[in-house]
């Protein structure tokens, strides 16, 4: 299996609703509970929808205007949202964190390098990580208790590595990001929105393996 066919991407699950979805900005169509990855590549209608999940999942109301909200965010104490790594396999399938995994745990992944222990990637189902010599097995299911169907994708320790790299590379390309879209948006606190997302979710914080 070639190294192309495996990438590794940090996703965050996009809002619930059950009527018509509301919010002070643009947010693009989207599916309840799907996953959307994180770049820098991203438009300003997937920006305002990972802010808008930010929001929501922070119990902070999407009816009031967008400074309003936004200033909500900075005054947070914390935050959090759904979601983390995710491994996607041409050949066997794509492995998503799963029901109480939050992308502010995403650097659990860098320390499975150092102490073998697998990360919580959530529940129902449950993945998790077995490392075999040079060799990490990402299983999409068994984290909580044995199975018969869960399936596996393989990750050499160097790919694994250089993967996690291009995880930190892409969500430092959405931070970045962060600043113009709040500009586009009118919200004049455009900086602090930047650091407030990069304290939380450890964005640019050093790591070595």
């Amino acid at each position: 299996m070639t190294i192309s066919s495996i990438q590794m991407q940090a996703v965050i699950e996009v809002p619930y609703y059950e009527d018509d979805f509301l919010c002070p900005w643009e947010t693009p169509e989207f599916k309840p509970f799907s996953k959307i990855r994180l770049c820098g590549e991203m438009g300003y209608p997937q920006i305002g929808l990972v802010f808008a999940q930010l929001a929501k999942y922070n119990q902070i109301e999407l009816t009031g205007d967008r400074q309003t909200i936004l200033r909500q965010i900075l005054k947070a104490k914390t935050l959090v949202l759904p979601g983390g790594i995710q491994v996607v396999c041409k050949k066997r399938g794509t492995i998503s964190p799963s029901c109480c995994c939050g992308l502010e745990g995403w650097r659990e992944w860098i320390d499975v390098l150092k102490t073998g222990v697998s990360p919580w990637l959530g529940h129902d189902p449950s993945p998790w990580i077995e490392i075999t010599g040079d060799v990490l097995r990402v299983w999409s299911d068994g984290g909580i208790m044995q199975v018969n169907n869960a399936f596996y994708i393989d990750i050499s320790r160097t790919h694994f590595e250089e993967s996690l790299i291009l995880v930190e590379q892409d969500l430092q390309g959405f931070l970045f990001s962060i600043e113009s879209w709040a500009q586009e948006i009118g919200f004049v606190e455009s900086r602090e929105l930047v650091q407030k997302f990069d304290e939380c979710f450890s964005i640019r914080k050093r790591w070595r393996y």
